[in-house]
């Protein structure tokens, strides 16, 4: 039981004590004395040249008192968990946390896993003999021929010319480039026109090559102009540009530059060494590979194949031309390079054409072209059936030969183009046959059988009129291009499609709509609006009813911020557990890797929002009265794909949407736009030349790297940089030259920083450290703008999301000079997660554990004035009460201000705190009246949650 120091006297908490050393006057008086003491001790220090702290600060450990489970708050007091105002007590200064310790919270850990290898005994994915790779092949025969590293180019110069001109300029530009006088008598390129320019490109080493094919239909409508009887039917020919999948399979598999992210072998990882926490990511770790891996002979590699298709459109304005591109990668390469643009490791396989079909009646039209679609995919997927069943030697990217199997694995495209691929109609499920009307039961329907389909398509062939057919919904395409392809099942192969299912089409053109109808168009304009700024999130300063086309960036956007507004709204209960189980469904259907943890949550979330998906109907905002929705019912299948395959990232159709603009815009404005395809497979020929070999030549450069005449650097100026970098966060080394000499007393305005209470904070900072200097509101101060925190590794949502900002940037006011008016900007003071390590009954065991809450108003450094040198920057901030129990209808902390009225203060609480106890930066969303919501933006705190149960 704690106990006065001067009186001895107990008392049932340490708030009690304080408050009786504060009214007690004999206590008070020993108090102040007590105080004046250490104070002349610490000016006769400083008198005698003593180092005052001149190590790094480190805050004082303090003593506190035990507190019961429903008893919890910052200042100490007894409070109710439920209610999240703080109460107007007295108290004479602002306590900070009650710090015991403060661990490293945030500190990188490494995740462990465990790898559960293939059997060995079945020599799955193993090489048989070393063989040359392409690359080496290359330099072989320039060796052999004499010829130079850069191939038909005389050096490096030219070679870089030749590269710019095909990528940049058109073939007359290029002509009259090469011809002016300063290229002509002084450059003197080996190519003297654009024809020997391109014939230097043409001798380059080439990919797989392109193929065309004939393909003409005759129709059902009559052709009177050729036959007046009307026997003969119009006829339309159309032309479909391919490449052979095997060759680009082998080209792919043998690139070396892919040599350190390519897998020939599937495994299974686990999260625990019992193997009971299964982790799924990338391909190889997923069941598809490893069964099929059972079905092979020994020794056989599997190179599961993805396909992807997507019409686009190449102009709206000369005749609104498109194009139907056909793209292949194969899962033995890591999903972040086969989704990047850049890596190449995704090719084009084809062109599909695209008819009018004119020849056709509108009635038979539509099925017309599924038959078309059907027979061209046929030829073009015909290599594989044999390479499928008989394999094929490869010498893959690490030089052995292999006894490679091509399988048909996944196809990405979106709802309609799945329809077309199942031969389906566009009212069922193109991977189950389950009602139309029944698709938003969340009912589980075996999948579709792909030799039950066959079959009735052949009986609808022959003129039978099966029962099952209709039912099925199917399409009367006789040969589907899928029928013979080896150990592949279409039904299964239809991957998740992040981007139309969740992103445009179950958040935007549903949840969206109807939160709309429920909330009010322009309320639900203005809580976007009202929207606090912060790092890394866009503001919608006009509200989302106005935005007339929307991307898959601004649905990611919508999402982050979208539940906690519906939440700060005067909504059903049931309408905010709806939008938070079909938000929490998409975010972990975002996951770049799983554990069965994260998959069993993804299952709650989906049986969450059918279970209160029906508030909806009866607050009027869904109209018809059901939910029979395609996208609503693909969510259902999710689980089992990713089971099957992998992460949902690794097939997303943003990727084959990115892709268009260099396979097909592109390449259509480098034509004459007449009969199109043909220049545009010509000129991808030679923009994938010139990417083949400036892939050589890295590959040439890493194998003997050249050197160069340039001196080392030196390791003294490397330490010179404009960073100052910890473990843990990064900002510039001095501080903007426009906030080198702030005072003080900007700091505290409110048209400055508003950080009211910065002179007793710093004072009392100093005083921690035996420093008795009283600052002044005329000292000077440099401030930073913002600080960079390295967040730790978290493979569920990657790295592009470890980067993570707080800002402390004041009020700008508005300036005339320069003929210039600069507009005044308000301050951006963010929030942010601070360590510590005070025990929390409500966060201890989550990735809340010793975080608090608090506004960051200022990043600073001290005067160098002043007797205390401190070498790192310090931040001001403001605390929030501490975290209490998530509202159990939303899932976030209520929190206010923490703030005292009484005592001869009114203000925040306030302290002064090094910045590498700042932990990340929070998002906070103001709720009607004082309560504010708390939620990280990219749900970092949530995964690192779900990872530890």
């Amino acid at each position: 039981m704690p106990k006065c120091q001067y009186c001895l006297t107990p008392f049932s908490s340490g708030r009690h004590v304080r408050s009786h050393q504060q009214q007690a006057t004999k206590c008070r008086k020993s108090q102040d004395r007590a105080l004046a003491l250490a104070l002349k001790k610490s000016s006769q220090r400083a008198k005698r040249g003593e180092k005052l702290a001149s190590q790094e600060p480190k805050p004082t450990p303090m003593v506190i008192d035990p507190v019961p489970d429903n008893e919890f708050d910052m200042e100490g007091e007894s409070i109710d968990p439920s209610d999240y105002v703080v109460e107007d007590e007295a108290d004479v200064e602002a306590i900070p946390p009650r710090i015991v310790e403060i661990p490293d919270v945030d500190a990188p850990r490494p995740r462990k896993t465990w790898k559960q290898a293939y059997p060995a005994s079945r020599n799955a994915g193993k090489g048989l003999k070393k063989a040359p790779t392409t690359f080496e092949q290359i330099r072989d025969e320039q060796i052999l021929t004499g010829a130079q590293i850069w191939g038909p180019f005389r050096d490096e110069e030219e070679w870089e010319l030749a590269k710019w001109l095909i990528k940049n300029v058109g073939h007359t530009q290029a002509d009259t480039l090469l011809k002016l006088p300063i290229i002509t008598n002084r450059a003197r390129p080996s190519f003297a026109n654009k024809q020997q320019f391109l014939d230097s490109i043409d001798a380059l080493p080439l990919s797989v090559n392109w193929q065309c094919t004939e393909l003409t239909v005759t129709g059902d409508e009559p052709d009177l102009a050729k036959d007046p009887t009307g026997q003969t039917m119009r006829t339309e020919t159309n032309e479909l540009w391919y490449r052979d999948p095997v060759e680009c399979v082998a080209e792919l598999l043998g690139n070396p530059l892919f040599r350190d992210v390519m897998k020939y072998a599937p495994e299974r990882h686990f999260a625990d060494v019992q193997g009971k926490v299964e982790v799924i990511n990338e391909m190889w770790t997923g069941s598809w590979w490893w069964n099929l891996q059972n079905l092979l002979p020994e020794g056989v590699t599997i190179a599961p194949v993805i396909i992807s298709s997507d019409k686009t459109h190449l102009s709206n304005f000369q005749g609104d031309k498109s194009a139907w591109p056909v793209y292949l990668t194969i899962g033995n390469i890591g999903k972040d390079i086969r989704r990047a643009a850049s890596s190449h490791a995704t090719v084009l396989l084809g062109y599909l054409p695209i008819p009018k079909f004119d020849c056709f009646t509108k009635n038979t039209r539509s099925l017309a072209k599924y038959r078309l679609f059907h027979a061209c995919m046929d030829i073009i997927m015909t290599p594989l059936i044999d390479a499928g069943n008989n394999g094929k030697m490869i010498v893959c990217a690490d030089g052995f030969v292999r006894d490679v199997r091509p399988i048909f694995a996944a196809y990405v495209a979106d709802y309609p183009e799945q329809c077309l691929v199942a031969c389906c109609m566009e009212n069922r499920c193109p991977q189950c046959p389950v009602d139309p009307k029944a698709r938003g039961d969340h009912v589980c329907v075996p999948r579709r059988d792909v030799n039950e389909t066959l079959f009735f398509l052949r009986r609808k062939q022959e003129g039978e009129n099966d029962t099952a057919f209709k039912e099925q919904g199917l399409r009367a395409v006789s040969k589907p291009f899928w029928r013979n392809l080896p150990y592949s099942n279409i039904f299964t192969a239809f991957t998740p499609d992040l981007l139309h299912q969740l992103h445009k089409g179950v958040f935007k053109d549903h949840l969206v709509k109807w939160c709309t109808e429920i909330v009010g168009k322009d309320e639900l304009d203005s809580l976007f609006r009202d929207i606090p700024s912060h790092p890394g999130l866009r503001h919608f300063t006009n509200g989302i009813s106005h935005v007339s086309q929307w991307t898959g960036t601004e649905h990611k956007e919508m999402e982050k911020v979208f539940l906690a507004l519906v939440a700060s709204g005067k909504v059903d209960d049931r309408v905010v557990k709806a939008v938070r189980a079909l938000t929490d469904f998409i975010h972990y259907a975002s996951l770049q890797s799983h554990t069965s943890h994260t998959l069993l949550a993804l299952r709650k979330a989906l049986d969450d929002f059918h279970t209160f998906k029906s508030v909806f109907i009866e607050l009027q905002a869904r109209s018809p009265a059901h939910f029979n929705i395609p996208k609503v019912h693909s969510l259902d299948h999710y689980e089992d794909l990713i089971r099957l395959f992998g992460s949902a990232d690794g097939f997303n159709t943003e990727s084959p949407e990115r892709l268009h603009i260099d396979y097909a815009k592109n390449a259509y404005r480098a034509t004459n736009h007449k009969d199109y395809i043909p220049q545009m497979t010509t000129w991808l020929r030679r923009q994938e030349a010139i990417d083949y070999f400036s892939a050589y030549l890295l590959w040439t450069q890493e194998q003997d790297p050249v050197s160069t005449n340039s001196p080392p650097s030196d390791p003294q100026e490397e330490l010179e940089e404009l960073v100052i970098t910890s473990t843990a966060y990064s900002l510039a080394k001095q501080p903007p030259p426009a906030t080198r000499k702030v005072l003080a007393k900007h700091i505290i305005s409110p048209e400055g920083h508003g950080a009211a209470r910065f002179l007793p904070a710093l004072s009392a900072f100093l005083l921690s450290h035996g420093c008795a200097f009283v600052p002044h509101d005329f000292d000077v101060f440099s401030l930073w703008k913002q600080i960079v925190f390295k967040l730790p590794k978290i493979p569920e949502v990657g790295a592009r999301h470890s980067r993570n900002v707080v800002r402390a940037i004041g009020v700008r006011a508005e300036s005339i000079g320069a003929g210039r008016r600069t507009a005044a900007v308000a301050a951006q003071l963010d929030f942010a997660l601070v360590k510590t390590g005070e025990a929390n009954p409500h966060t201890d065991g989550t990735a809340l554990q010793g975080l608090r809450l608090a506004h960051v108003r200022a990043i600073f450094r001290l005067p160098p004035d002043y007797p205390l040198k401190c070498d790192e920057p310090l931040a001001y901030i403001e605390w929030f009460t501490a975290l209490h129990k998530p509202d159990s209808v939303s899932g976030y902390h209520h929190v206010t201000k923490s703030s005292r009225r009484k005592g001869g203060i009114d203000g925040p609480y306030a302290e002064i705190i090094p910045v590498h106890r700042i932990a990340r930066n929070a998002m906070l969303v103001v709720k009607p009246g004082i309560n504010l919501c708390i939620f990280s933006t990219h749900i970092l705190m949530r995964i690192r949650s779900v990872w530890s149960k």
